[in-house]
């Protein structure tokens, strides 16, 4: 992040002269870099930053300024080892480039470092480092320690640097699943704040107070998480009911996914309270909770109407009400009935969610369908819990209000409608499909298995790598096949490419045929796959299906379903793949129940001697006719 001071020029009476007004606008849209706004250089200044390039100087000799006028080129004319001693100067001074900078300096150093030679380098630096240069247990920890100090904001959440640290973060900290402890979250540092939303929802009680101090918003998936684990009063916050001001202190950035049922939860007493104890509205509140927090601030009592001031029809004069005019004089009913001109009219965000308040008040039971179609752009304020009350069965009412969000990414809403509307027994269309590219598929696991029938297989295309991840193995036994219809004109790595999403209900056949593709699927893929339908497979189809991946076998043979598979295999297959697996069926030997040696891998107790004594005939015959 950039160092930079923005000094207001002064007139002869102390005031900013417009010249200083210009610096700042040129600032602010970055028309002017850091350096040359604050400084101009001296000659002086410019014939020691020339020495120092030129390396009759030392780096030590800059000052902190100078280093914010490097350029790129100049760093890339460095040799090795002066750019290391510009790095280590930068840690020694405390000094704060610019990303631009970052980057050049990390890809200027040697490729391969040791844990040691990351003390020496500045903490931002590092995390333009890829992490695969760290592969160790104990070298990744160290890595990591220090990235756990580091600013991340420095770097959008969408930059490639910042992208893969977080997989790397949680393979080195052992992390499987989506549960985290109090101190996975302290060695994250601030990679927390890229945790998705399933984190969330099974971690809250140790994600939100860290989330609470985020940069930037959080995205819809942690807001719907955050919102969800709020509203049910799990630790640390507990119950709305129950809250105090010093609560909505500590909740800081998660204020802004508080929605109003959450709000008027809430004590009054305590939102009073806290908004005279803050006085001002943070900057970064959504619209959704300004306009109902600045209700607390009035009295508890309700105004009337004033007399003359209740409208009989949606008009501009509108505009000119007061928010507690709005609130004691409009009809949510007209509201209903004229809703295409409430769309056409520039109201603020606070009057259009005193109108949502005042159809929610009509319509407690959820929106009538004539109201949902005529909604247009104002479905962008509708929440996904209020359209989980709808009954959508017209394919017109999708399609109007898929028009209205396009472009707005309110996914959240438009994954409850097409719900709803599926539920309702509703078909998708092309024109709806076309519409729903961009848009999750979350939905489908929301829909139960019977009702998934309906859906047609042209709607797998738009199912993305993790939308299914919440789907129980009924579902994806309804949807694979769907889906190998979808995609039976494609082969290899492409077809596996679609199809691995839903391969957790794929049959054995699926698989066996499958590893005639040359598709090389990853163990993780293969350890999502169910138990009943891997040990039906051979040593040589798996070793077709997993391709270079089949490596991996040795270091998960202990866990289901791996360990299944093996228990299945006979010991000389296993043998043949050169990788050291034990606990397969032993080479000569009869197993007439594979139950009895699953119970014995598992510790249960052996069985009787008499069993074992009915046994031995069978087992003798067995090895004469071997």
């Amino acid at each position: 992040m950039a160092l930079s001071i923005a000094l207001p020029l002064l007139g002869s009476c102390g005031s900013p002269t417009h010249g200083g007004s210009l610096l700042m606008l040129l600032l602010s849209l970055g028309w002017m870099s850091p350096l040359s706004a604050q400084t101009t250089e001296t000659g002086q200044e410019a014939a020691l930053l020339h020495a120092v390039l030129a390396g009759t100087h030392d780096f030590a000799s800059l000052p902190p300024s100078l280093f914010l006028s490097l350029t790129c080129e100049e760093v890339a004319g460095l040799n090795m080892e002066r750019v290391w001693v510009l790095a280590m100067t930068v840690r020694q001074k405390n000094i704060t480039l610019r990303v631009d900078q970052l980057r050049c300096l990390a890809h200027r150093l040697p490729k391969h470092l040791t844990p040691e030679d990351l003390d020496a380098l500045p903490l931002d630096l590092l995390l333009f480092f890829n992490p695969a240069m760290f592969p160790g247990p104990q070298d990744c920890i160290h890595f990591f320690s220090y990235i756990s100090k580091a600013n991340v904001d420095v770097l959008p959440r969408r930059a490639l640097e910042r992208q893969r640290l977080l997989p790397a973060a949680l393979a080195c900290q052992g992390i499987h699943g989506f549960r985290v402890s109090e101190e996975d979250v302290q060695a994250l540092g601030g990679l927390v704040c890229d945790l998705p939303g399933q984190f969330v929802a099974e971690s809250s009680e140790a994600l939100l107070p860290y989330l609470a101090g985020c940069q930037g918003p959080l995205d819809q998936d942690q807001e719907a998480a955050a919102r969800e684990a709020l509203r049910d009063g799990t630790p640390p916050y507990g119950l709305p009911s129950r809250w105090s001001v010093s609560t909505l202190d500590a909740l800081q950035g998660l204020l802004t996914v508080l929605d109003e049922p959450i709000v008027h939860s809430i004590p009054k007493g305590v939102i009073a309270a806290w908004l005279q104890h803050t006085s001002w509205y943070p900057s970064w509140l959504g619209p959704e909770l300004t306009a109902v927090l600045p209700r607390f601030r009035r009295d508890a009592e309700k105004k009337a109407c004033p007399p003359g001031r209740e409208p009989h029809k949606v008009d501009e004069n509108l505009i000119f009400y007061q928010n507690w005019e709005l609130e004691a004089c409009v009809n949510g009913s007209m509201l209903a009935s004229q809703m295409d001109i409430v769309n056409e009219i520039p109201f603020t965000y606070e009057q259009l969610n005193i109108f949502k308040h005042k159809l929610d008040k009509t319509y407690p039971q959820g929106y009538p369908e004539t109201l949902i179609q005529q909604l247009g752009y104002f479905f962008r304020y509708i929440s996904p819990e209020d359209i989980n009350q709808w009954n959508v069965t017209s394919p017109e009412t999708v399609k109007t209000l898929l028009k209205a969000s396009k472009g707005q990414k309110i996914y959240a809403q438009v994954t409850a409608l097409i719900t709803r509307y599926l539920l309702g027994g509703g078909q998708l269309d092309e024109n709806i499909l076309k519409a729903l590219t961009d848009i999750r598929s979350t939905y489908l696991c929301d829909l139960s298995p019977q009702e998934l029938g309906s859906i047609p297989p042209r709607v797998m295309w738009l199912v993305g790598p993790h939308d299914l991840d919440k789907c129980s193995q009924k579902h994806l036994e309804v949807l694979y096949p769907k889906a190998h219809l979808a995609f039976q004109n494609m082969s290899g790595s492409e077809y596996f490419g679609k199809i691995q999403a839903f391969l957790g209900g794929a049959t054995t056949e699926d698989l066996r045929a499958l590893s005639q593709q040359n598709v090389s699927m990853d163990l993780a893929t293969f350890k999502k796959l169910p138990v009943e339908v891997l040990v039906g497979l051979t040593v040589a189809e798996v070793q077709k299906l997993l391709g270079p991946h089949i490596v991996g076998l040795k270091a998960a043979e202990d866990k289901s379903p791996v360990r299944d598979w093996i228990f299945h295999q006979h010991q000389e297959d296993l043998d043949r793949l050169g990788l050291g697996l034990r606990g397969g069926i032993p080479n000569g030997y009869l197993v007439l129940d594979f139950s009895v040696r699953e119970a014995i891998s598992s510790g249960a107790p052996l069985l009787g001697p008499c069993i074992i004594l009915a046994w031995i005939p069978a087992l003798l015959l067995a090895l004469m006719l071997s």
